[in-house]
């Protein structure tokens, strides 16, 4: 594991220099995985909050903006973290993490998005990191929203139907662990991970445990909690 960490180290090098005068922000899409419910009746909240939410895994796409005089607009980056915490807490812990850089980008492009990553993330302080290039997927249609990472990671997120006024009980708990702009919840309709370096399986299904968000864009208020009918609408930049 040690020659991968070197690897990160030696990435994030490249692209350690002071930002370029006229960078633009990074922006685009983010989706954020919990392995625990964000979304529901405090008795399950409750019942996950010391057993669950040890996973957490983020992909962000991005759509425009540079980093370093980099141009990252068509590429990725996502982050999977195993921790002996909840993730879904702000304080936890990072624990160790598997960072995907996106096949086919150049070697500054892969220390671009390694800096941009540890800069931007005031959260992610892992123990241990490994990296792996693969292919990186991002799809969005009427039905949901879809991540692959090679054939380590596959995840497919769709909207759901919020109870009318709360009447159910259920509400937002936790806000995404990532820097955003805006952000919805929807349900994990079906993800599933495999990842030997953290020696971790994770498969799960129809938890509102999925974060659906966009960064880097210049609103008011950050992290602002919206419905996905308003995170895709045409007076928020649709991506």
């Amino acid at each position: 594991m040690n020659r991968r960490v070197f690897l990160v180290s030696g990435l994030a090098a490249i692209g350690l220099n002071l930002a370029v005068a006229g960078d633009m922000p990074p922006r685009g899409s983010l989706l954020e995985l919990h392995s625990c419910a964000l979304y529901a009746g405090g008795c399950v909240v409750s019942s996950e909050a010391t057993l669950e939410g040890r996973y957490m895994l983020r992909a962000w796409n991005f759509t425009g903006g540079t980093f370093n005089g980099t141009r990252l607009s068509g590429l990725g980056v996502a982050v999977l973290q195993s921790s002996s915490d909840n993730l879904a807490i702000p304080e936890s812990k990072s624990g160790d993490a598997v960072i995907y850089l996106p096949q086919g980008a150049t070697r500054v492009q892969l220390g671009a998005l390694v800096a941009w990553l540890k800069s931007s993330q005031p959260d992610f302080h892992p123990a241990t990191a490994c990296t792996r290039v693969v292919p990186l997927r991002f799809a969005r249609s009427q039905t949901g929203d879809t991540f692959s990472a090679g054939d380590f990671i596959s995840v497919k997120a769709s909207p759901f139907a919020r109870c009318q006024a709360f009447a159910c009980g259920e509400s937002l708990w936790y806000q995404p662990r990532s820097v955003t702009s805006l952000f919805a919840v929807a349900e994990d309709q079906g993800s599933q991970i495999t990842e030997p370096l953290l020696k971790l399986k994770w498969a799960d299904a129809g938890k509102r445990s999925v974060f659906l968000a966009r960064f880097g864009e210049p609103v008011a208020a950050k992290s602002l909690y919206v419905t996905l009918a308003d995170l895709c609408s045409s007076d928020h930049n649709p991506l």
